[in-house]
């Protein structure tokens, strides 16, 4: 008797998959070169789908850094609260489906291919980039869920990112510090006012920092949007809030900050179906993938996509809390459009070896240029090493690394998925 495996399931989702990636080197295709900036072109075709006013309360994240924490916080929050959430965040590690997320799983294949004909048929010629064909594709997925909260990650800067053509119910931005500063502007007031585009006269604005604050109140013109900073009594209505500094509550990922901005903007919406917080067991349980995340132990490999200055100098403050009785080793790749030297300089004291990787794209910063920015001696390592791609990068750190090493995989998200395509084990 011969056991057959069923494949049409296999099949199936094969299918799938290829109808996927088939779609999405399709709408990087469509990217044009030259395109006049606004949310016009991505507006009709959201008005044409319904899809400019979600059912849903929504909240918007921008910020520098610290996006990505914030809404894992508010998806956590959700789901302990027995709602049905959808989070839009960008970019993705491994999969493009980890950008669209409904009850904290990855949309599935065949939902995107449903979203993304549904917009090609509205489209109709309409030039889009790939990010606003990608945002289109999350709302028309979110709308189909009868979600109690979207919350939707800024890509770029806020006033003309796709994102905002929706108006939000809370509006939040965690950090400003110079970043994409082609598109954003060079100086942080002219950062602040594109960050500033997402708040409204009628949403809640809420700020992460006093920095961010005083940037803010000289940039927004407009004497009719209003925004503020967390209180502190607003969270003591469910927590004492001391315990979030408790040593056994996972803020290496999460950062104390970004658990304010998400608690006070969940509290303003749903303070009527708050469960009672165990913090520990919430923060705990969440994952950032690529945000100070440990890889494996003995040695200990640590994947961070802090790729600018401001999160370098947070990358520096976590690997400095952990106690090395061997050498830090750092496997980075960047961006050229990145503040790269400062960036270097500010890790470089507490690196003993710089692994640098060129990355398999025209924006990636040539690894010895960035060799040029290290500055220290160092007489164990004197030369730092400069590798064409991740591989090789790799390969030779299997013949260094012992085992009260740890190595940190750093800098853009390109770098990090690189290295966890490879499913490198370190002995």
């Amino acid at each position: 008797m011969s056991i057959h495996q069923p494949t049409n399931s296999i099949d199936t989702k094969d299918r799938e998959t290829t109808e996927l990636n088939n779609w999405l080197k399709k709408i990087e295709s469509y990217h044009p070169e030259e395109i006049e900036l606004g949310l016009t072109r991505i507006e009709k075709i959201a008005k044409s789908l319904s899809l400019l006013t979600p059912k849903a309360k929504v909240i918007i994240v921008a910020g520098t850094n610290g996006k990505g924490s914030c809404v894992a916080t508010l998806e956590s929050l959700a789901l302990h609260s027995q709602l049905k959430v959808g989070c839009y965040t960008s970019p993705h590690l491994m999969a493009f489906n980890e950008r669209i997320r409904i009850n904290g799983t990855n949309v599935l294949d065949k939902e995107l291919n449903q979203a993304f004909s549904q917009i090609e048929k509205y489209r109709d010629d309409a030039p889009l980039t790939f990010f606003e064909f990608t945002t289109l594709a999350a709302l028309q997925v979110f709308s189909t869920k009868n979600l109690d909260l979207i919350v939707l990650e800024v890509g770029l800067g806020g006033r003309l990112d796709a994102v905002n053509i929706i108006n939000p119910d809370v509006a939040i931005i965690t950090t400003i510090a110079k970043d994409h500063t082609d598109w954003l502007g060079d100086t942080l007031e002219e950062i602040s006012v594109e960050k500033a585009g997402i708040y409204r006269t009628n949403s809640l604005n809420l700020v992460g920092d006093i920095k961010t604050f005083g940037l803010l109140k000289t940039s927004i013109i407009n004497a009719d949007i209003r925004f503020r900073l967390i209180e502190d009594d607003e969270l003591d209505l469910v927590l004492s809030f001391e315990s979030i500094d408790d040593p056994q509550i996972n803020c290496y990922q999460l950062q104390k900050q970004n658990i304010e901005l998400a608690l006070a903007s969940f509290i303003s919406l749903f303070k009527h179906v708050l469960q009672p917080i165990d913090l520990k067991s919430i923060f705990n349980s969440i994952q950032l993938n690529g945000r100070f995340q440990v890889q494996q132990n003995k040695p200990l490999v640590i994947t961070d996509v802090a790729h600018n200055p401001q999160a370098a100098i947070n990358l520096l403050n976590q690997m400095q809390s952990l106690t090395c009785n061997g050498s830090r080793i750092a496997i980075c790749g960047l961006m050229s459009d990145k503040a790269t030297k400062e960036y270097i300089q500010i890790l470089d004291k507490s690196i003993e070896q710089w692994l640098f990787v060129d990355l398999p794209l025209k924006r990636g910063a040539l690894a010895t240029d960035l060799n040029r920015s290290v500055s220290h001696p160092n007489k164990e390592y004197p030369i730092h090493k400069c590798f064409n791609n991740m591989r090789l990068a790799t390969d030779y750190v299997s013949e260094i690394i012992n085992e009260a090493d740890h190595l940190y995989v750093i800098g853009s998200f390109i770098t990090v998925s690189e290295f966890l395509k490879l499913e490198k084990h370190f002995n």
